[in-house]
């Protein structure tokens, strides 16, 4: 009998379930992909050692289950709700708990089941499509076969099976809590409570919307934000603790907003008489009541998550973009060398076929010790004695014209000077230097401008800034000690082949380490840098804070086509897994307000079958019907969007990047899944309350 009655509830509710198992089985082909890709022999054994591909997939996959097993909760939770009376006429006719709760699981086992076997089908068919993609956004030349890993069809079947128990184990809890009085008489209780609006709960209502603004004004200004918590006892924490202040503001608010402020909104809408009187607008403000009542925390748990999705695809999209500029930064031309290896990297570039050098640029530097500041936001100045790496402009000049990522330098007084640092490429917003730099030779110049740093990996430099002066200061400083590297470009028309047997005869090392030990004394700079360390030995059990020298090492070399590969695999990866989670996330919150409306749909069928007896016309339901589903859909979808751009914005700020109009794209692209979502919900609505097959 049981089995009867699960087949005939199981086609009775056959629309919800549909939506359910569309969701269900694109998580199982997102999640068997995600496993089969770790398996496929030809595309791990391309990437070699570089990237480890299997992190990333395993971590995508515990994503996947933590947002389709919130997805069976709250779809399942959808079904008992609509299904109240149902339940609580089986406890009358006799039926037992343990019976209902038999029944139910059965039902979900069922469709889970269908829901698996599809998705595995179906991953099978496009695990290869996957493949390719991951691919195309790896820059990788592999040949994706078609092949069936039965590992992962295993892990996928164990993963599922075990959700779905987590979710019979859920619903045979709900049922053994209800009481048949409350699954028969729910709704005049809601009802009742949607019709009050106490002054307290008009007040937050006032206070969610308040809070949601002030989260926003506080984005739009970060950067004094983040200077007003840096002054206090939190110091650089504050940086840290601003973007999750502003989250925690915007969080609280958007509760508030769905559990109170739309009340206030309706209720400040009934005032209005001419409008509310009009047409069906009176019928719509009160299914609206009963909506948000029914629907409020589903509504907030909704945005949250559509932010959340849509920041994870921005985000993505933007730190792509930076990703793939840092190989612009550490590696402006094909090789940048160590004067040690120079010999080295030409010889192998002579010896390979079809190569040729189209330039080569020596960068001569002097390293000597300095004084400066940097600001923290608008904190006070912070103080550094360090060395620092000093080019002459002609020399700048003469590599600009072999290296398009540096900007015209002029330099109208003598002793003006440019900074190129690495952090103007990131925390341009936050970080800044202060008005002067002070040399060994307590020359004092001041500070033109501030660039970022396009010189190439700043290891090469010994991690220290550099900074542009006239070639007549350049000449005049005679302390610390002098190097040079030399900027390669070549011609090769197999560009991996050059840079893979580069690497094997030049492998990357530390080298030429220099020693360095400076105090700020009498409004001096005193000190040294030296290649060779001055520090008396290390005597036994000294500690090496007793040691005030400092050691520095530099990086021999650096190959734009390693980095670049390496930077595509790394950031291709990201971006390929945050793109696919991004898309389930928006798929599951627009299904989930699809299943809702459903339900409802069901519940008011009696509603719009007297509007249709006292002569309402199908066109005014039509129109009643997409009224109430915009409710609905547009307020998560509006202010989710809104979430994401401030958010976008903030990130923006704090971390200079051109690659930002990809995240904001992502927001459009939302808005066009949800309208389709919000049409199809509205077509199916119309077609079950009008009682149309």
């Amino acid at each position: 009998m049981i089995f009867n009655l699960s087949w005939k509830n199981f086609k009775g509710q056959f629309l919800n379930y549909l939506v359910y198992f569309v969701s269900m089985t694109f998580a199982v082909v997102v999640y068997y992909c995600f496993s089969a890709l770790t398996y496929n022999r030809s595309l791990t054994n391309r990437l070699g050692q570089e990237i480890h591909i299997d992190g990333a997939m395993n971590l995508g996959g515990v994503l996947i289950v933590i947002m389709i097993l919130g997805f069976m909760f709250a779809a399942n939770h959808f079904f008992l709700l609509k299904r109240r009376k149902e339940i609580g006429l089986y406890q009358l006719v006799g039926m037992k708990k343990t019976q209902i709760s038999l029944l139910f699981f059965i039902e979900t086992l069922f469709l889970g089941a269908i829901s698996l076997i599809t998705g595995l089908f179906l991953g099978v068919i496009f695990s290869k499509l996957f493949s390719m993609i991951l691919a195309k956004a790896m820059f990788l030349q592999v040949e994706s076969l078609f092949f069936i890993s039965v590992p992962s069809m295993v892990q996928t079947s164990v993963v599922f099976v075990f959700m779905l128990l987590a979710v019979s184990i859920r619903s045979t809890w709900l049922i053994y809590l209800y009481q048949v009085t409350n699954l028969l008489t729910p709704e005049k209780k809601r009802e009742a409570a949607s019709n009050r609006l106490s002054r307290f709960k008009a007040g937050l209502g006032v206070f969610g919307a308040l809070l949601i603004l002030f989260g926003y004004f506080l984005s739009y200004n970060i950067v004094q934000f983040i200077s007003f918590l840096m002054k206090t006892s939190l110091g650089f924490g504050g940086f840290f603790l601003a973007p999750l202040v502003i989250l925690a503001i915007c969080c609280i608010g958007t509760f508030l907003f769905f559990k109170y402020t739309m009340h206030l909104v309706v209720y400040l809408f009934t005032k209005n008489r001419s409008a509310y009187y009009r047409n069906l607008n009176m019928v719509a403000v009160g299914n609206t009541k009963l909506h948000m009542t029914r629907v409020g925390s589903t509504l907030f748990a909704v945005t949250i998550f559509i932010a959340i999705a849509l920041g994870m695809i921005g985000g993505a999209a933007s730190i792509y973009t930076i990703g793939m500029n840092s190989v612009n930064i550490v590696a402006p031309n094909d090789y940048i060398v160590a004067e040690d290896d120079l010999d080295k990297v030409m010889t192998t570039i002579e010896n390979q076929s079809d190569t040729s050098v189209k330039s080569l640029v020596e960068l001569n530097y002097k390293l000597t010790g300095s004084r400066y500041s940097l600001k923290i936001g608008q904190d006070a100045s912070q103080s550094n004695l360090t060395p620092i790496n000093i080019m002459a402009l002609s020399n700048y000049r003469e590599f600009q014209k072999y290296n398009h990522y540096l900007k015209n330098i002029e330099l109208k007084h003598p002793t003006d000077l440019v900074v190129l640092d690495s952090i103007q490429n990131t925390l341009a917003g936050v970080i800044r230097y202060d008005s002067d730099f002070i040399f060994s030779e307590n020359t004092r110049f001041q500070i033109a401008d501030v660039r970022p740093d396009y010189l190439g990996q700043d290891l090469l430099r010994y991690s220290f800034p550099t900074v542009i002066v006239s070639d007549e200061q350049f000449n005049k400083i005679n302390t610390g000690i002098s190097y040079s590297l030399y900027a390669i470009n070549v011609d090769s028309k197999d560009e991996e082949a050059l840079s893979d047997k580069i690497a094997e005869e030049i492998k990357p090392k530390w080298i030429s380490p220099v020693y360095y030990r400076y105090q700020w004394k009498g409004q001096k700079v005193e000190g040294y840098t030296s290649k060779t360390s001055r520090n008396p030995e290390k005597k036994e059990g000294q500690s090496p804070s007793d040691l005030d020298e400092q050691e520095y090492w530099q990086l021999n070399y650096t190959s734009r086509f390693s980095d670049l590969r390496y930077k595509r695999r790394e950031m291709g990866l990201f971006i390929y897994v945050a793109m696919f989670l991004g898309i389930l996330a928006l798929i599951i919150t627009g299904s989930i307000l699809m299943l809702h409306q459903f339900s409802e749909a069901e519940r008011e069928k009696e509603r719009y079958e007297l509007l249709k007896k006292i002569g309402v016309s199908e066109k005014e339901i039509r129109k009643l019907v997409y009224q109430q589903n915009s409710i609905i859909f547009f307020p998560p979808m509006i202010i989710g969007v809104l979430h994401a751009s401030f958010a976008i914005y903030v990130f923006s700020m704090i971390i200079t990047s051109s690659g930002y109009w990809l995240a904001y794209l992502s927001c459009g692209l939302l808005i066009l899944i949800y309208l389709a979502y919000y049409f199809l919900t509205s077509a199916i609505y119309i077609r079950i309350v009008l009682e149309k097959d």
